[in-house]
């Protein structure tokens, strides 16, 4: 019975490793390589957030704006009901209408982060090389029609195994453009952007990433 089920175990591992041996990560590699290009970028965005509880999925429009190496402004709706900014390694979550915001360390772990952000979880770029890459992520997919192609990866993080299922990219082989994002989790919801009116490296005045404070109540996230 012992051997039976050593042999059962090392069949299944083996198959594993053979799938992921075929796998063909060369639009990866492309598209990891083609970021180096990317100083900075501007886009606007469709957020689709879908939750078990809820008969349709919940859409709002919203804009982004990034600079090399680690400044980031994402605002959800037209006019904003949430911004997250990023100045280094400090990452704000606000919310214009409460006047309030939340402060947190940029990558610092929570135990389920919110919609917003889970957007930190995508670095810029995503990843410094291949190399990078394999060792932060698992990959679970990569697909591929015409100049799209589709990746679903894994974070190795363990925090992420908590309370993720996938983590889903779609991006163009030719420009290396990413064209949509999409977290899913364990608990059966998704959040996923669809991006347009990508530009790269435009020039971008230093303050849109600065934020007028006066009024608000600041506190540290939990």
């Amino acid at each position: 019975m012992l051997r039976a089920i050593l042999i059962a175990i090392l069949s299944i591992t083996a198959g594993i490793l053979c799938a992921a041996e075929s796998l063909d990560f060369t639009p990866v590699k492309r598209w990891i390589a083609k970021q180096d290009d990317f100083q900075a970028v501007t886009a606007d965005f469709k957020q689709t957030r879908s939750l078990r509880a809820l008969k349709s999925p919940l859409a709002s429009e919203g804009k982004l704006w990034f600079k090399a190496p680690n400044s980031f402004r994402w605002e959800l709706g037209v006019p904003a009901k949430t911004i997250v900014l990023r100045k280094g390694d400090t990452i704000y979550m606000i919310q214009p209408a409460k006047k309030r915001a939340e402060r947190s360390a940029a990558g610092a772990a929570t135990d389920k982060p919110s919609p917003m952000q889970a957007f930190g979880m995508m670095s810029f770029p995503f990843a410094r090389d291949f190399g990078d890459f394999q060792k932060r992520f698992e990959t679970l997919s990569i697909s591929g029609e015409g100049t799209r192609c589709h990746l679903e990866v894994m974070p190795r993080d363990p925090q992420a195994h908590k309370f993720l299922s996938a983590l889903r990219l779609d991006f163009n082989t030719t420009n290396g453009h990413l064209i949509a994002f999409e977290m899913a989790t364990k608990d059966g919801s998704a959040l996923r952007n669809e991006f347009s009116n990508v530009e790269v490296n435009p020039k971008i005045d230093r303050g849109v990433f600065d934020y007028d404070f006066t009024g608000y109540e600041v506190v540290d996230a939990k």
